[in-house]
């Protein structure tokens, strides 16, 4: 509880440090979320966190909570740090817990709520449905304000104004691990945090450019202090994934740690095991581990063997010894107490184990009989000190001497909530200072950790707990020791699920041990055989004689959210004989079954001590009268058969999966299977709800895309590779193109793609020394070969040369780069504008900027490829609405609107391929009704549409700034290469810094910006270039018109298609027109259906009416010179030519 000033932390509170992250570096990327732990990804910057948390912060002050004790029940996710952070903007105490599952007692949650006297419960939606029946059934609970906060309005930020606080005020309480009816709070406040933050940052030598990878749960210290506040102290960059993604794939972890160039992440000691157990030869190939340097291991006793394994797997993917960093901290500290120096190896030595039993550490040969190798947790880290004291005497210790860890500094915590005496007695001990002793030291006031340890050559090695401290005939045991020796005396013990504690049987202290079995079936005597090598371990090594050994089903045992043994709740377990026993060796047992009444939990009678049961309760009925289709049930029983094997023999849809005995990782293998066979994703609130084999199969039928899977049998891990599947050669999609160009060269000429031009394509082009009309270039008022525009570019080249040679971001931004943004903006009547290198790239960089996972892109049906792309690059979920209908649009986003966080609705100003033209003012409409942002991709609109070709909103007379992002390319109307988005100073500012495809790509080139000015410049001179465009599409579509031609939904734009219903005729009435000096591109299936391919005729303005006439003129003769009339049929010989003198005097009027 000591408070001092933290010297060098540049902010007193965490709402000054987040409001200073959010001023100076408002759009940088703050926080990424890992929904499914691999790639998709939900992102916040600061600015976005900011703005959360005051809106949260300004919404509880208005409820008067300023001050009070705000329960926070959330999944892993971003939501919980608005919420955390929401508290704090709120002057408010936030209070971090878990929501429970399906069929878990909330006796914990209840008895956090009520020790803390909670005001309000922050949660999402999913979470407060789930838990709606058990919190209105829980007195304690149900008298809460339960609040979303994702329903807080946005407004709310707003009306923010920064409370009064300063360091010394309390931001959270941390309520440790251990029994549920009495949880102890520990108070943080704001300087502790900040200075613990610090000490991690110094320590880990943290720089702003590095990056971290966490799975850490956010309610507990590890998670909550390292993976939030640590990044928002240092400024670094963190990847945040859920615990549960780590352990149904322990692969997801490192293959973050790889994939984002992680340099620090860690865990407690088992998530290392679990790696070297979990993950294959096979993906540790594709891990690259070199970019991290710093791997932290802490939360439980970090064992030299687990760092040995860990080296030894993960040495070759690039992984170093000295990265591992084990460290020593616990909540009543903040966190960190003790660290090692970076980039050293860990600190690993031998001591005599028996010595140490009786509180002397004696360095040994790490080969010496009776050695115990400990791992050191590093010195004390600047403003912490640490002290071992006696327990009992409260006299500190020399060096070498084993005893109670105490601590003192700005990070240790306030005292535990409402509890005077406990706070007294842990965080005001007082070291009795012994005149003329052998150490003088701070008398205080002291943390007492509770943990024991020793200092060796300043090197901290924490050797147990205090309170698990085993004394059998004056010798102290560590349980840690006896459980390690267990799990190595059998293989049928499982490694990580032993406990061991005394007992007080008959006036005498007793050893217990308790053991998760392994996997698998079992051979009469194999459970009495471990029963005989434990004991024989046990009396060998520690010279005990172990007098009670209980093997109990797999996952039994209970743990702390960090994977430690709750060593005290075995204890209480085993004596109220509750443990879930297979078998049991107990030397004092008498054989009757009287429940235990005694007083004392601790201290019975032989006599009293019940036999455990050995009965498994029931499968969980579902009261859903839902038909569950028998194929997807089958699928379920096939998957959960080859995780459970013999131990799911007989399954019913009722079948308990958790009750066969899997474990947590087994429960994740299987839905992670599920998962990899139906293509889709459960989402994580879902898994705790689903336990039974039908509510698994009602889940697939609501989260799973069941309709897209055939059902077929689990195929075995030696399946043979299809060559299709790595022989390039034999992909579908090539084999595809191949029979593309295959029917072209049957129908009697070569692929008409890649023909090469000449020169300058306006009206006419030459190929192959031939000059033809060309109808293929969408050089709509000739902007490509205007002298003027070629001259803005040799200008441009001239005075910058041919490349700016790196990304404008650094060096390559050059004047014309400005001149050509603002022309652009100024044209189209918007703030401001950006320009990218190419236009497809632009539509996919910036659609994968805005929106992401947790969002929506709702499209047109016929949207462009480049928006297609886009909106499945970024994430977000994507939504199409009938083409073209705004209505669709609107009543699809009525129905989903509030499920996602931003929308962004794209619509084409023209569609390229059939030549039509969107209603943008009942699109404008809709975006601002829906609170959706609207682009416009207006490629073929530019210097089309509209009486000065400045496009669709020009046409409909519509204000620009109701478009959020108003797209273009420069390689259609105005003769360049490229691409723009047009918007809000804004949208341009936080995409010039931000983008990808602008800040890694280089600039545009010179030539390409000067033609594009220039042509703009001509434009805006020559406006009667659109018009005479349009005079010439008039001419064109009404020609096609008369002579019978399909030209589809077109009208009103330079786009028309003649459509046949048939690649075949397209191919051939292609070439004819070729021969006649014509040149027009087909578009075949798979580009398009068969049914609607077609001819596509780009119209130019310097096209001549003649030229109209006569191309009109040669497509109908040529299209009933084939014999193909409009069902896609041949016609007879008479009808061809009654259709070819028809369309021939249509075309000469």
């Amino acid at each position: 509880m000591q408070e001092t000033n933290t010297e060098t932390t540049f902010a007193p509170t965490l709402v000054d440090l987040l409001r200073q992250r959010a001023s100076y570096r408002p759009h940088d990327r703050a926080f990424t979320f890992l929904v499914d732990g691999e790639n998709e990804e939900l992102n916040t910057t600061y600015c976005e966190l900011d703005r959360k948390a005051r809106a949260v912060g300004a919404w509880l002050v208005s409820q008067g909570m300023t001050g009070k004790r705000i329960l926070l029940l959330y999944p892993p996710g971003l939501e919980f740090i608005s919420g955390f952070m929401g508290c704090l903007y709120g002057g408010a105490i936030a209070v971090p817990a878990y929501p429970p599952r399906k069929n878990r007692s909330v006796e914990r949650i209840e008895a956090i709520a009520s020790d803390a006297n909670a005001a309000v419960a922050l949660t999402t939606r999913d979470v407060l449905d789930r838990f709606d029946a058990l919190r209105t059934d829980t007195p304690c609970l149900k008298r809460l304000v339960w609040k979303v906060d994702g329903e807080i309005e946005p407004e709310w930020a707003d009306r923010w104004n920064r409370p009064a606080i300063d360091g010394s005020t309390l931001a959270f309480l941390q309520y440790t691990s251990g029994s549920t009816g009495t949880p102890k709070g520990v108070m943080l406040s704001h300087r502790n945090l900040l200075h613990n933050s610090l000490r991690i940052m110094q320590a880990f030598e943290i720089t702003r450019s590095q990056s971290s990878v966490l799975w850490l749960p956010s309610f507990h210290d590890m998670g909550l202090i390292g993976g939030i506040l640590v990044p928002l102290y240092s400024g670094k960059f963190n990847v945040l994934m859920s615990p549960v993604a780590f352990l149904q794939k322990p692969f997801r972890w490192l293959h973050a740690i790889s994939k984002y160039r992680a340099t620090i992440s860690g865990g407690p000691n088992f998530a290392y095991e679990l790696c070297v157990r979990k993950i294959t030869p096979q993906q540790r190939a594709s891990l690259d581990l070199s970019s991290w340097s710093l791997a932290f291991n802490g939360a439980e006793p970090v064992r030299p063997e687990t760092i040995d394994a860990f080296c030894d797997a993960f040495g070759p993917c690039g992984f170093r010894r000295e990265a591992f960093y084990p460290c020593y901290g616990l909540a009543e500290s903040t966190l960190i107490v003790t660290g090692g120096m970076k980039f050293e190896p860990p600190v690993i030595r031998s001591f005599d184990a028996a010595s140490i039993e009786t509180g002397l550490a004696l360095s040994r040969s790490a080969f010496a009989p009776g050695t115990r190798r400990l791992v050191g947790s590093g010195r004390e880290l600047d403003g912490q000190d640490v002290v071992i004291v006696d327990p009992n005497s409260c006299e500190a210790l020399p060096p070498g001497k084993v005893g109670e860890i105490w601590v003192s500094g700005p990070s240790v915590a306030q005292g535990y909530w409402n509890r005077t005496d406990a706070t007294e007695h842990s965080f005001r001990a007082i070291i009795k200072q012994v005149p003329g002793g052998f150490l003088q030291v701070n008398p205080g006031p002291y943390l007492r950790t509770g943990d024991l340890g020793f200092f060796d050559h300043s090197e901290l090695f924490v050797t147990g707990r205090l309170k698990d401290l085993i004394i059998i005939r004056g010798r102290n045991h560590y349980p840690q020791d006896i459980e390690h020796s267990v799990e190595a005396a059998s293989s049928i013990v499982r490694a990580g699920s032993v406990a061991a504690f005394s007992v007080d049987i008959d006036g005498r202290e007793r050893i217990v041990v308790i053991a998760e079995l392994e996997r698998g079936r079992r051979e009469p005597g194999e459970i009495t055989g471990a029963f005989d090598a434990i004991r024989r371990r046990l009396a060998s090594e520690h010279e005990l004689v172990v007098e009670a050994i209980v093997m109990v089903r797999p996952n039994s045992i209970p743990k702390t959210s960090s994977g430690k043994i709750q060593r005290h709740s075995c204890k209480q377990q085993f004596l109220d004989g509750s443990l879930d026993l297979v078998e049991q060796y107990v030397g004092w047992l008498a054989p009757v079954e009287t429940p235990i009444e005694s007083e004392s939990k601790t201290k019975v009678s032989s006599e009293t001590l019940p036999r455990l049961s050995r009965q498994r309760s029931v499968g969980t009925q579902v009261s859903s009268s839902r038909e569950i289709p028998e194929e997807v049930l089958q699928a379920v029983y096939k998957h959960v058969r080859q995780i459970a094997k013999e131990r799911a023999v007989e399954l019913s849809e009722d079948t308990n999966i958790v009750e066969l005995g899997l474990d947590s990782l087994e429960r994740m293998e299987i839905i992670a299977s599920l998962e990899e066979t139906f293509g889709g994703r459960f989402p994580e609130q879902v898994l705790p709800s689903i336990e039974t084999c039908r509510e698994v199969a009602a889940a697939i039928l609501d989260y799973l895309p069941v309709g897209n899977v055939t059902l077929a049998p689990i195929t075995p891990p030696e399946k043979q590779i299809a060559s299709d599947c790595y022989d390039i050669a034999q992909f579908p999609e090539v084999r595809t193109l191949e029979q593309t160009l295959s029917m072209a060269k049957a129908a009697g000429f070569e692929s008409p793609y890649f023909t090469v031009h000449e020169g300058i394509a306006l009206d006419r082009t030459k190929i192959a020394g031939r000059e033809m009309v060309s109808w293929s270039t969408y050089n709509y008022v000739g902007m490509s070969g205007d002298p003027a525009v070629m001259a803005g570019a040799k200008a441009a080249i001239d005075r910058y040369g041919t490349s700016v040679s790196a990304s404008r971001l650094v060096s390559g931004e050059k004047v014309i780069h400005g001149e050509l943004e603002r022309k652009i903006a100024d044209f189209f009547g918007m703030e401001d504008a950006i320009v990218f290198v190419g236009g497809h790239a632009t539509n996919e960089t910036v659609i994968g900027h805005v929106v992401g996972p947790g969002d929506l892109v709702l499209h047109d049906s016929l949207a462009h490829n480049s928006l297609m792309q886009g909106a499945i690059l970024s994430g977000a979920r994507r939504r199409a609405f009938s083409h073209n209908d705004a209505e669709a649009a609107d009543k699809l986003l009525r129905q989903i609107r509030g499920e996602y966080r931003r929308v962004l609705v794209v619509i084409e100003g023209v569609y390229s391929m059939d030549g039509d033209f969107a209603n943008l003012p009942q699109f404008i409409q809709v975006a601002k009704h829906h609170k959706a942002l609207l682009m416009v991709d207006d490629c073929h609109g530019t210097a089309v549409m509209g009486s000065h070709g400045r496009g669709i909103a020009e046409h409909y007379g519509c204000d620009p700034h109701d478009i959020d992002l108003l797209m273009g390319t420069l390689s259609k109307g105005l003769g360049s290469c490229g691409g723009y988005i047009a918007g809000s100073h804004a949208l341009v500012k936080w995409l010039k810094y931000t983008t990808p495809g602008f800040v890694y790509a280089c600039g545009m080139p010179p030539a390409s910006a000067g033609a594009a000015l220039a042509a703009i410049r001509v434009l805006e001179r020559e406006p009667n270039r659109v018009t005479v465009l349009r005079a010439n599409a008039e001419l064109f579509l009404d020609l096609a018109k008369a002579a019978g031609l399909n030209t589809g939904m077109s009208g009103g734009t330079a786009i028309i298609p003649i459509i046949l219903g048939n690649s075949v005729a397209c191919l051939k009435v292609s070439k004819a027109l070729f021969t006649r000096g014509i040149n027009v591109q087909p578009i075949l299936y798979p580009a398009v259906e068969e049914s609607a391919a077609r001819l596509r005729f780009f119209i130019s303005s310097v096209h001549t009416p003649s030229q109209i006439r006569e191309t009109v003129m040669a497509l109908s003769e040529e299209i009933a010179a084939i014999g193909f009339d409009r069902s896609g049929t041949i016609s007879s010989p008479e009808s061809q030519r009654a259709s070819v003198h028809s369309t021939a005097n249509t075309a000469r009027k």
